[in-house]
């Protein structure tokens, strides 16, 4: 019997709008800058609800958290976390809890883009496998990286980006929709 994966991610394919800035400094700032508004976005899979991730707004404002969450369930081998997920069309607060490799993950859903707000909080958790669950984000920043760098990014002008790469590199395979593709950055 196949397992039901209750979370999983497709990263799509944004396009990028060559654009630079030398005043940007953080990873979420140029991410802003690189992605027009009116592009794929990402979907995050939820107990079988799509949610829609705009790159531009959505993801420039959560990066740094998903870095932050990526370090610690692959750092410490047990732990929680609390996640308020602070973009205006994906506001959530999510507290994590592991120990070994499983994660459960209850949520509270206020705000996201298609208005599912009330089904996403009548199946609010989830319990996945810990990294199961860190290889569904891998894909999705590979795709930050890859664009990043198409448009003149590098460690040498986002104090971030080496975190961002670090992180990518440590995760040891793509989530489901992407496990036969295998790249290192």
């Amino acid at each position: 019997m196949e397992q039901k994966m209750e979370f999983r991610i497709q990263a799509s394919n944004p396009r990028n709008n060559g654009c630079f800035c030398s005043e940007d400094e953080k990873i979420s700032e140029a991410i802003e800058t690189i992605f027009p508004m009116m592009t794929e976005e990402a979907l995050l899979v939820w107990n079988t609800i799509y949610i829609p991730l705009n790159y531009k707004y959505d993801i420039s404002v959560m990066i740094e958290d998903i870095l932050i969450m990526l370090n610690n369930l692959r750092a410490k081998k047990q732990g929680n976390m609390s996640i308020n997920w602070a973009s205006n069309t994906f506001s959530s607060k999510w507290e994590l809890q592991w120990e070994e490799n499983k994660l459960l993950i209850n949520t509270n859903w206020n705000r996201v883009l298609g208005h599912t707000e009330d089904l996403l909080n009548e199946s609010n958790s989830i319990r996945v496998d810990k990294t199961s669950f860190m290889e569904e984000w891998k894909k999705l920043l590979e795709v930050l990286v890859i664009n990043l760098k198409k448009c003149n990014y590098s460690v040498y002008n986002l104090l971030d980006l080496k975190k961002l790469i670090q992180e990518f590199n440590s995760i040891p395979k793509s989530g489901i929709l992407y496990c036969n593709e295998e790249y290192k950055i």
